[in-house]
């Protein structure tokens, strides 16, 4: 690989880098019991874990009238393509008699990095979810109501093979790049929401039956996507590069996130979009030990007016010398594009379809005078209907497993398959002191089972009181 080549890949990829910062910038990361189960809970969640995964639920007994969350947090970093098995592998040095030196990669070790990007494409993630505000009331013995005011920070990236095959190779004349897959998109979104649940005469074939609903404002502080990267580098026989640049995106934030000034930040300021999203659910006891439940969440979208901005790049571009600054800074400008006003736009919220299970081990016929404490052992499906930031069409599977060798001590724990993940391992635990709860949880501890396999990290903490 030629020291021009990585000079100009250098170029291009630090300017992608750049898109995939959020310069500015649905309950699943807040309820800690399902992260301890890798995020298994649409038939098991209950009381203000119930809000944003299905309201149904909210109508079964949670004990005490009144509960209050203690700003539950959860927040996710990670890839899929860049793990700790191939970073210390190909990028901390290798021994020698003088100590570590770096490493040179051979062809084979190249063709495993670059392998590692699925089908091609790798995708780069943060996620931040808090919920500062969350307030469940019984109003009668079979219906319940909760107020949630919930914060949302996401980022993701998708990053084609490409970059790093242009670095690993450069422009070898025949070769040919495409960066078309690549996309960013990053959102700071706060919502508050309404939601119920009641029971309904439920037929003589089950237990109970229940429905819930939740209506929810959403305010949008800022956004920021890069939609449309269709470029490519061609190199031909005579070892000059061409390439093709169309390049869009689109922009809106409130007033410090763009940078304007004189501008402070409030804990309540005016939004750059709004909009409204609804969620629906059912449940059912189907007898003493199994209850299901099905939901549909964040059914709705944003519109986007204050301060838009667009991006807009195109051009063709002809490179003869990657160490020119001149040629260079064509690159730059073709790619960074220009800036200018934009007009008001629409983003689709993550609107996901569940539908799970869960039975409780310790109450059924075959198992109940065999175990101690109590197991419930639950399985959901989930499905993304709609492409956004953070979700994927892509259906994850899950189960998990809580145990109660005593009452106040839950333990947990799931696996998930599918999904922007692939597969997750989780853990987690409680400390449940009837008016006190304290959950803590993880549902990226793939490196228990295997170190190597390192390339997300999560934690989810929460707290609640119940009067």
């Amino acid at each position: 690989m030629t020291t021009k080549a990585i000079v100009l890949g250098i170029s291009i990829a630090a300017l992608v880098a750049g898109a995939c910062t959020p310069a500015i910038a649905g309950g699943e990361r807040t309820n800690i019991q399902g992260v301890g189960m890798a995020r298994t809970f649409v038939a098991h969640a209950r009381g203000l874990d119930a809000v944003g995964i299905n309201p149904a639920n909210l109508a079964a007994q949670d004990g005490g009238r009144v509960t209050l969350g203690l700003m539950p947090i959860g927040v996710h970093l990670g890839s899929d393509f860049l793990t700790y098995g191939l970073y210390s592998k190909y990028f901390t040095g290798q021994e020698s008699g003088t100590g570590r030196v770096s490493k040179h990669l051979t062809d084979a070790d190249k063709q495993d990095i670059l392998s590692s990007f699925p089908d091609g494409v790798g995708r780069l993630s943060a996620h931040l979810e808090a919920r500062p505000v969350g307030l469940s009331v019984r109003i009668t013995d079979h219906s319940r109501i909760a107020l949630t005011m919930t914060e949302y920070v996401m980022v993701n990236a998708m990053i084609p093979h490409d970059y790093l095959e242009f670095l690993f190779y450069g422009n070898t004349p025949g070769s040919v790049y495409e960066f078309g897959k690549t996309s960013a998109e990053a959102y700071w979104l706060r919502e508050y929401a309404l939601s119920f649940g009641t029971n309904l005469p439920a037929p003589s074939f089950l237990n109970s039956l229940s429905a819930g609903a939740a209506v929810k404002m959403v305010h949008g502080f800022g956004y920021f996507q890069v939609d449309r990267f269709n470029t490519s580098m061609l190199t031909g026989t005579d070892g000059i590069l061409h390439g093709s640049v169309d390049v869009h995106g689109r922009a809106s934030g409130i007033d410090p996130l763009t940078g304007a000034e004189n501008a402070n930040f409030q804990p309540f300021p005016a939004p750059a979009g709004s909009g409204l999203a609804f969620d629906l659910g059912v449940a059912s006891d189907v007898n003493d030990y199994l209850c299901v439940g099905l939901s549909v969440t964040d059914i709705g979208s944003v519109e986007w007016r204050a301060n838009v901005e667009e991006l807009v790049g195109s051009g063709q571009l002809e490179v003869t010398d990657p160490l020119s600054q001149v040629q260079r800074d064509s690159i730059e400008n073709a790619v960074s594009g220009e800036h200018h006003p934009g007009t008001s736009f629409t983003t689709a919220l993550p609107t996901t379809f569940r539908v799970g299970a869960a039975i409780e081990l310790h109450k059924t016929p075959l198992l109940k005078n065999f175990l101690w404490g109590e197991w419930t052992f639950a399985c959901d499906y989930n499905q993304g209907l709609v492409d956004g930031a953070g979700i994927s069409t892509s259906g994850r599977f899950s189960m998990g497993l809580e145990f109660r060798p005593w009452g106040f001590l839950p333990l947990r724990t799931g696996a998930s398959f599918g999904g922007v993940d692939h597969f997750n391992f989780a853990l987690g635990f409680g400390l449940h002191f009837g008016v006190f709860d304290l959950d803590l949880a993880s549902e990226h501890l793939n490196f228990l089972l295997q170190e190597e396999s390192l390339s997300h990290g999560s934690i989810a903490m929460g707290m609640r009181i119940r009067i």
